[in-house]
């Protein structure tokens, strides 16, 4: 769920660092409920296990790809 927010930044009650980054000024405030990225990319099974063997081969130095900084 996503909900937003239009006012005048001079509204907000509290002590903000948004009101010094946006003085006088309306602006939009979208608020929705955090995505933890690591719950959502291992709940596919197949991205679970690729991820987690790549982990496993990162741990054991195999399967790695080298790249020079300038390709």
């Amino acid at each position: 769920m996503c909900s937003t927010y239009t006012l005048n930044i001079d509204e907000l009650t509290a002590d903000v660092s948004i009101q010094k980054a946006f003085p006088c000024r309306t602006v939009e405030i979208s608020v929705r409920e955090a995505v933890n990225e690591t719950e959502y990319l291992l709940r596919s099974p197949t991205n679970r296990a690729c991820l987690l063997q790549a982990v496993t081969d990162n741990e054991k130095g195999e399967n790695l790809i080298a790249f020079s900084l300038s390709e």
